[in-house]
């Protein structure tokens, strides 16, 4: 079975794991550098949800700046090409190179009131060099950190404020060509239609459900099996899909990602097309009106079904609702969702309705 692991093969979550940490200082001009002319360090601005700090809060950060006060320690992730990403510290780092380029002023201080509505041009020079050349503590998560580890690293980091899921956390790690992928399919006319608008957008839920199918998709297509270090399936879902997102960013081309997204689209066209907008939500037995949610699962194994390139016609609506209700009874689309048999009975149950019709 291709990209699966073995069912005796051994799945630690950190096997062998290497985690490199270097401490790093930077002054906050030499960090707007880095920020706004080498394009170094990538603060993902997209990854704020409603997190922005206010106005008070980025006044007091900078009134701490000018008195010399100590500001927590930040991290960074940084990978092969040297690029840095802003794990923990997104918000502080804004508000000090908003500061230093003049987009607000200072309000309402309590010890520097002086300097109450002065933007950093409007500072006299020594003050303008103190901003300058204030040191800011980081921490480098270099490679070879395996995905899994910075993952669990990130987690941890962030556990002081409001607690984020797991495609929230991708999001972060991941940005790039497959976070902005994921955001389109999400917000696409037939994604939304072929749901019927019911996966919540919320936490990602969406962006979730989209990812999981298309790294299934791509699993199952063999696509990771030509990479020096192959991308398989061990019953860890978090791993797997922060390997199939760096995949995405690294390896895959700009005509593939539009290749799969117009197959994906043209997927959930057709399957509203010939099912409608219940289609992915299994059949009421006891209340023909209470709806029942869409089904995850069934959303990656249908999907599968119309994206699979070896298709020659399209399969009728009864044959289509007999594989849904096969489905529905079956134990692998109930219990241990994400353990390695339970995915590897779902594709076999897919490979065995296309190969039948």
């Amino acid at each position: 079975m291709i990209g699966l692991g073995n069912d005796n093969q051994d799945c630690s979550i950190y096997p062998n794991a290497e985690v490199r940490v270097e401490k790093a200082q930077y002054s906050i001009s030499h960090l707007q550098k880095m920020v706004e002319v080498r394009k170094e360090i990538q603060i993902n601005p997209e990854f704020q949800r409603n997190q922005v700090w206010n106005q008070k809060q980025k006044c007091e950060l900078v009134e701490s700046i000018l008195m010399g006060i100590p500001i927590p320690i930040m991290y960074l992730f940084e990978n092969k090409f040297g690029q840095k990403q802003v794990v923990d510290g997104r918000q502080r780092i804004s508000a000090l190179l908003g500061y230093i380029n003049n987009e607000f002023p200072l309000r309402k201080l309590t010890i520097l009131k002086n300097l109450d509505g002065c933007k950093f041009k409007d500072l006299e020079p020594k003050l303008k060099g103190v901003y300058e050349d204030y040191q800011l503590s980081f921490y480098i998560i270099q490679p070879p950190t395996s995905e899994r580890v910075k993952y669990d690293i990130f987690d941890r980091v962030n556990r002081g404020g409001t607690k984020l899921n797991s495609q929230e956390m991708r999001n972060a790690l991941y940005y790039g060509k497959a976070t902005e992928m994921l955001k389109r399919l999400s917000l696409s006319y037939e994604f939304i239609q072929a749901t019927d608008g019911g996966v919540d957008s919320k936490r990602m839920r969406d962006q979730y459900v989209i990812l999981r199918t298309l790294a299934f998709y791509l699993l199952f297509e063999g696509r990771f099996s030509k990479l020096e270090e192959p991308i398989i399936y061990k019953s860890d879902i978090d791993d797997f899909l922060a390997k199939v997102m760096t995949f995405i960013n690294v390896e895959m081309e700009d005509y593939e990602i539009n290749k799969l997204e117009q197959d994906f689209r043209l997927a959930m066209s057709t399957i509203y097309m010939v099912m409608g907008k219940d289609a992915f939500r299994f059949n009421s037995t006891k209340n023909k009106k209470n709806r029942r949610p869409i089904n995850m699962l069934f959303f990656e194994a249908l999907t599968f079904v119309f994206m699979d390139t070896n298709s020659a016609y399209i399969p009728p609506f009864e044959l289509l609702e007999s594989f849904k209700d096969k489905c529905d009874n079956a134990i692998c689309f109930k219990n241990s969702t994400d353990s390695l048999v339970t995915v590897r009975e779902r594709h076999e149950m897919v490979e065995d309705f296309i190969n039948r019709y």
